[in-house]
């Protein structure tokens, strides 16, 4: 089924036509209509072709669309266009197959939440729309790579309603490095997923630079009263537009980085770009040359890393003497 507004704007016009019994809409009759119903919704002068009309016509008759019994009738050499049986409307029609399948496969991958609390409605919606649609069960065939038991998931819901309300937050946190949970104030911006786990970015009080929590070390949250929250200066896109992952490092700066990727991994890279700003600089029968524009944090070296023999970091030195010293580290805990 077509799903742009101004195809549903279409419909609903030529529905309230068709049911109207008390005038005979002829195809000028329905093309003035619906282009008036289109400019009103628009706010600017709209129109609408013959074609275009008798193409929404057969959508809607036909068994992909509404099944609408759209009957033409001959009046002289004219024809004009109704509903068959006088009690149809698009508005008391059951979803049609291509919806009820669209359907079934959003409520199943909404299932795939299952466990957050924010996400509970779910499993009692889908029991009434399957039971009103007459849907039938879907077998599991979409998965999401989600950490159900990542700690502090019940937090989601509250800190969402937070950020929307721009509430500033008392958060008491403990990080993996401190021995002492510590408290302090952060005008929370946004929540992100990564790595299977959850932060809260926002600004933190004292600080000049955004501020990443992850969830899981969060001890306790609650909205504070009568603090001015401070909105944020940046935008998300702006914000990780050279990052690889979540973190930021304070006064880190943006590099060129170049990585030799062996001809057996290449294809893996070219299809899931290490990064947005990935461009080819160097192609042969045995390797390729990448360039990156990036930001080296933590989760960029964890990748390089990560993707083993088959790279290479080539250059700045200073960004390829941490990857060294990282393998060197490594190889040496094997060696005892």
């Amino acid at each position: 089924m077509a799903t742009n507004k101004h195809a549903i704007i279409r419909y609903e016009a030529l529905d309230r036509c068709f049911s109207n019994r008390g005038r005979k809409f002829f195809i000028d009759d329905l093309i003035q209509y619906v282009s008036e119903a289109l400019t009103d919704y628009t706010g600017k002068d709209s129109s609408i072709s013959r074609r275009q009309i008798l193409k929404d016509m057969d959508f809607m008759r036909s068994e992909a669309g509404f099944r609408a019994p759209v009957e033409s009738c001959k009046e002289g050499k004219k024809t004009y266009y109704r509903y068959a049986d006088r009690n149809y409307s698009l508005a008391m029609q059951q979803i049609n197959p291509v919806e009820a399948d669209l359907l079934k496969t959003t409520l199943d991958m909404l299932g795939r939440f299952k466990g957050l609390p924010q996400f509970d409605f779910v499993q009692e919606l889908a029991l009434k729309l399957k039971k009103s649609f007459q849907l039938e069960d879907l077998d599991e065939c979409i998965f999401f790579d989600q950490n159900e038991y990542l700690k502090n998931l019940h937090l989601l819901g509250d800190l969402l309603k937070f950020i929307q309300e721009k509430r500033v937050l008392l958060v008491h946190y403990k990080s993996f490095n401190q021995d002492q949970e510590e408290a302090f104030l952060i005008h929370p911006y946004f929540l992100k997923q990564y790595n299977k786990r959850w932060f809260l970015f926002g600004q933190r009080d004292g600080f000049d630079s955004w501020t990443n929590l992850p969830l899981d070390r969060v001890i306790t949250v609650e909205a504070t009263e009568g603090i001015e929250f401070i909105p944020r200066t940046e935008t998300h896109d702006d914000y990780f537009e050279d990052v690889i992952g979540v973190s930021k490092p304070i006064g880190a700066q943006c590099q060129f980085v170049k990585i030799k990727i062996e001809k057996s991994l290449w294809p893996y890279i070219e299809s899931k770009p290490l990064h947005p700003s990935q461009t080819v600089v160097e192609r042969t029968d045995t390797y390729t040359v990448i360039q990156l524009e990036v930001l080296p944090n933590y989760e960029f070296y964890a990748q390089i890393l990560a993707l083993g023999s088959a790279v290479e970091l080539l250059e700045p030195m200073e960004v390829r003497a941490v990857i060294r010293q990282k393998l060197e580290e490594s190889v040496e805990r094997y060696m005892k």
